[in-house]
């Protein structure tokens, strides 16, 4: 899966493990006197917030709980200040928000799932993360079958799920 490689280049190149946060320059820069951490999400996204959502969003596909503990060093690095500031850390109070929210995951099985994809991406679901395409690529969809042959959603808080629907309406009612 592209994006575990990706999170993992991140964790092994930027990741600061003993401060927190992310470096705007990699490991490969050798020759720097120091390594910056930009921070300020104004006017574009600042890489270390992009990467803690992201990470934050690749915890709830895969289960994977060091993407989650990376995403949380940067918060636990900017949490005093941010709220302060929204202006100057947009993306990374969305990142806290998503974090500090009940999320759910879904998981559509079949395959032609695009009529219940159509259900998620359409609506405002700022906390709803959406795996599909069949395979075990992505361990949230991991067991999880079409019902009597037609695309089944299954939406779950921390892998665990209600019955599966198969029906737009049904998953409509289930995500408000």
């Amino acid at each position: 899966m592209r994006a575990v490689e990706l999170a993992e280049t991140i964790l092994i190149r930027f990741h600061d493990p003993e401060l927190g946060g992310f470096f705007s320059t990699s490991t490969e820069h050798t020759g720097l006197i120091a390594r910056r951490k930009d921070l300020e999400d104004a006017p574009i996204p600042a890489g270390a917030s992009a990467a803690c959502f992201g990470l934050l969003r690749l915890a709830r596909l895969t289960g994977e709980s060091s993407y989650e503990t990376a995403a949380l060093s940067l918060v636990a690095l900017l949490h005093p200040i941010a709220p302060r500031h929204p202006l100057a850390f947009a993306h990374l109070l969305q990142a806290m928000d998503f974090l500090l929210a009940p999320v759910r995951e879904v998981a559509l099985a079949g395959d032609d799932v695009s009529e219940l994809a159509g259900v998620v991406r359409r609506g405002y679901h700022p906390h709803v993360v959406l795996a599909g395409g069949g395979g075990d690529a992505v361990p949230l969809l991991a067991g999880r079958e079409p019902v009597d042959g037609r695309a089944a959603a299954y939406v779950c808080e921390h892998f665990t799920c209600q019955l599966p629907v198969t029906s737009v309406e049904d998953l409509a009612k289930a995500l408000a």
